[in-house]
């Protein structure tokens, strides 16, 4: 990073670049390359901005405009701009847009910078406006000829372009300058004093094509010849003798006439009418492919060749995945006819589909090694097309015939840029996790399958791959590999054997699921990751302690009684140390309030007797369990025909019509207590007030009357009836209120006998499993580590993966369900006439009471 910091400090003292403090349109991303005397070039990708911009067309003057004028000349020099883009000038807002991202603040381009599409046309334009008057001087594009016919017309012709340099602030590059030769290749042609000559290099791709060495070679040369046929004479009998080697009754023997033939190809593929002359006004394309051991291209105009090109890979080259050959082809291809596709539109063909998608992606989005060559892309106008090998003829039969090694850098274009100067993709590692995961790599069967298809080129079709690679498909062309680790883009592929020691890392803060699975994505792959997340965090203890509570399910409704005092709720609470037992009717929410002499079972049965004695004895009564769900009460619900109904334990929300009237009459009373007001007339007022949303009290729901009281009111008013709709608008009223409620709402998964869970308790979870789901709403019973069975409310419980209970004696058959032996039987209901083991531990414990004191049942209630 000092390097680039240090270039970026240079080039703001060279009046190239600014610092940007205000806010701006568009900002570019960075790209820094390494040019090869070892400095960085600052660049752009502009990707998104090039699709903005506006193209100049400016007119590029064509080699047939400058051939002609050459003729007669024997002196020449060739000049090279030095940092040529940066001698023009941005105005203000060109400048703004050409922002730019670092790591130290933003800045913006004072001067043309490398990556706009239209630089192209403006340097051309710049340069004729300062040079293009001046006779014997020649501009195409980025290449500048001085031509004459003697040493001191050149001279002359020199110092003008020098004085117009200096006046201009034009400088010139020595390293690259070819200064007074006699001759020079220029424009796709070789200018000598004694003339001009084509250039080999357009035909050495098929005068050195080797002599085919089997029959499937053989057979791509024809291949490409049937492909040219019609611009061929005679071609059919120039080829008999070749087809013949193709019979299947013929053995392969190459003889004198064979190479006859041969040659015989390699003249008419070498000259008019198959290699046409290139016409700057028609439109180009470039075909490029690569093989395994070479690279092939072809430029055509109306699918006749104008020059074709191809070398064989290097060593290194051939190590390189099928996706960076193919890439690195076509930059091959477009510095090979650099003279002809530089500032014009060339569309590309390449039988190899994903790098359509790349080359419209930003540089950062693709894999290391294809970013330096999308950088040296950039200059050009290209559109990337598939088109299927067996299509391609020229570029593929040229890639698979390469005699030589032809590693020409075509220096003279200027294209000197070979790395993105960026930090490697495993550079952050220490070396020697490095060599533990390069290790498991190189152990784990999978990821060594996905080397293979990726040096070699992943199927046409995902069914043609193993079926442990499929998981891989979708990422198939961001996948690279660095120094013996497999990477997705930015991310590390973990091998099978290294996952764990990850897994304990992403774990270390002990964060949650969510937050654990983001900080993975950022950074790591493999298959099924978010499900190792989430496993191995149901699995730490330490984590499921310490849960939050589960969220709100949608509300289960009470069901509405028809009649007044069918379904009542009953609990128990104190005020002012004593007990008060409180009954509220499901229906017209008439509450009565009795004082309890204690908290027995005894004495709440009496109450309930003398209100029962009043009003009717109800079907169902809904309550928690101390003293609800005592023997005491389970023979008197039994004897005067009357269902018990208890909340989960912990779970009060179950039985929250008496605990909502619990808080309203323990609110009026202790104000009545306060003020000295007797609570009897408070009773009264809460009975006669009228229940939100129905304009009708509890007493004149329940009795058909208002009852009289100290406030002044008429006879009419005393003798109100009663509407006969009261059950319907309730429930009207009660689903409105599950909506609402239902909004922060949802369900929990259902859980199964030999689940295992954690248990909500006061101090935060602990483990239990599920022995069955039981017939209230949402109940299940569990057991705990200890042998205790309880009943809890679904949103008690959490289901985990965890091995709970390896050490413990809970019986488990294969399938994970309890075995039935008397150990571990399912404890009866809570209205079975035996007590729960449930009952037992909740009814031996202290009872503590809403003002926090704890009670000790009676010994009867602990039988």
């Amino acid at each position: 990073m000092e390097p680039l910091k240090k270039t970026l400090k240079d080039l703001q003292d060279r009046n190239v670049i600014k610092p940007v403090k205000e806010p701006t349109d568009w900002v570019n991303s960075l790209v820094a390359t390494q040019k090869k005397n070892g400095t960085l070039r600052v660049c752009l990708d502009p990707c998104d901005l090039n699709q903005a911009v506006k193209r100049q067309h400016y007119s590029i003057p064509t080699h047939e405009d400058v051939r002609s004028k050459l003729a007669g000349k024997s002196i020449f020099t060739i000049l090279d701009e030095k940092d040529g883009y940066w001698q023009i000038k941005l105005d203000e807002p060109s400048s703004k847009l050409c922002t730019f991202n670092t790591p130290w603040g933003r800045f913006r381009f004072l001067r043309l910078p490398f990556g706009i599409k239209s630089a192209s046309e403006v340097f051309q334009q710049k340069n004729c406006e300062t040079f293009g008057d001046i006779p014997g001087v020649f501009i195409i594009a980025d290449d500048m000829i001085i031509a004459a016919t003697s040493e001191r017309e050149h001279d002359e012709i020199l110092q003008k372009v020098m004085e117009r340099a200096k006046t201009a602030n034009v400088k010139f590059n020595k390293d690259k300058i070819q200064f007074k030769v006699d001759t020079v290749k220029y424009m796709g042609h070789i200018i000598t004093a004694a003339g001009q000559k084509a250039d080999d290099t357009k035909i050495k791709a098929i005068i050195d094509m080797p002599t085919p060495e089997d029959k499937q070679s053989l057979q791509r040369l024809l291949g490409m010849v049937k492909f040219l046929a019609q611009y061929i004479p005679n071609e059919a009998s120039v080829t008999a003798p070749l087809r013949q080697l193709l019979k299947k009754d013929t053995v392969w023997q190459w003889q004198p006439h064979h190479t006859a033939a041969l040659s015989t190809l390699k003249t008419a593929l070498t000259q008019a009418p198959v290699l046409r002359f290139y016409y700057q006004t028609k439109s180009l394309t470039l075909q490029a492919d690569s093989s395994k051991d070479g690279l092939g291209a072809c430029l055509l105009q109306d699918g006749q060749p104008v020059c074709y090109a191809s070398r064989a890979l290097t060593d290194t080259e051939k190590r390189y995945a099928q996706i960076e050959k193919e890439l690195l082809a076509i930059v091959f291809a477009t510095k090979r006819f650099h003279q002809y596709v530089y500032g014009r539109p060339v569309t590309v063909q390449s039988d190899h589909k994903p790098l359509e998608a790349i080359m419209r992606k930003p540089l950062s989005k693709a894999p290391a090694r294809l970013q330096g060559m999308l950088l040296q892309l950039q200059r050009y106008e290209l559109t990337v097309t598939y088109t299927p090998g067996k299509h391609m003829f020229i570029a593929d039969a040229l890639s698979r015939a390469t005699a030589t090694s032809d590693n020409d850098a075509t220096s003279e274009n200027g294209c000197d840029e070979r790395v993105v100067y960026a930090l490697e993709a495993t550079e952050a590692l220490s070396e020697d996790t490095l060599n533990r995961l390069r290790t498991a790599v190189a152990t784990d069967s999978e990821l060594q399958g996905v080397c293979e298809k990726h040096i070699h080129g992943w199927p046409a079709k995902r069914k043609s791959l193993d079926r442990a690679l499929y998981c891989y498909w979708p990422m198939r062309h961001n996948i690279s590999i660095h120094k013996g680790i497999v990477m997705v883009g930015d991310k590390i592929v973990i091998p099978q054997n290294f996952r764990q020691t990850i897994l304990e890392k992403l774990h270390m803060a002990h964060q949650g699921i969510q937050r654990t699975k983001a900080k993975a994505r950022k950074v790591l792959y493999w298959p099924g990751m978010s499900s190792d997340i989430e496993t191995m965090i149901q699995k730490c203890e330490q984590c499921q302690q310490m849960q939050p509570k589960n969220q709100a399910e949608p509300l289960v409704p009470h069901m509405i009684p028809e009649l007044p005092w069918m379904k009542i709720g009953a609990d128990i609470f104190e005020l002012e140390g004593q007990p008060y037992l409180l009954l509220i009717d499901y229906l017209t929410k008439y509450p009565e309030v009795l004082n309890l002499p204690d908290k027995t079972a005894y004495s709440v049965i009496q109450k309930m007797k003398s209100v029962f004695a009043r009003h009717r004895i109800p079907k169902e009564i809904v309550s928690d369990h101390v003293p609800f769900a005592s023997y005491e009460m389970k023979s008197f619900a039994d004897a005067w025909e009357i269902k018990l109904t208890h909340s989960s334990p912990g779970f009060p929300s179950s039985n929250g019509m008496a605990e909502r009237a619990i808080k309203t009459v323990k609110h009026a009373l202790k104000k009545a207590i306060q003020t000295g007001t007797d609570p009897h007339l408070v009773m009264l007022s809460l009975r006669n007030t009228p229940v939100t949303g129905l304009n009708l009290s509890p007493a004149q729901m329940l009795m058909g009357r208002v009852l009289r009281s100290t406030l002044p009111c008429s006879s009419n008013v005393l003798r109100q009836s009663t509407p006969q709709n009261i059950p319907e608008k309730l429930r009207d009223m009660q689903l409105k209120q599950k909506l609402h409620f239902d909004k922060r709402a949802r369900p929990l998964p259902v859980l199964s006998p030999g689940d295992t869970v954690h248990m909500q308790i006061r101090r935060g979870w602990e483990p239990a499993v599920i022995v069955h789901q039981r017939e209230e709403p949402r109940s299940y019973t569990v057991r705990t580590p200890s042998g205790n069975t309880l009943r809890r409310n679904r949103r008690h419980l959490r289901k985990t993966n965890s091995s709970l209970f390896k050490d413990t004696t809970l019986n488990l058959d294969s399938d994970g369900l309890f075995s039935q032996n008397p150990e571990s039987v399912d404890p009866p209901a809570c209205d079975s006439p035996q007590k729960s083991s449930s009952e037992s531990m909740e009814n031996t414990a202290p009872y503590f009471t809403r003002s926090g004191r704890a009670v000790i049942r009676p010994a009867r209630y602990r039988d």
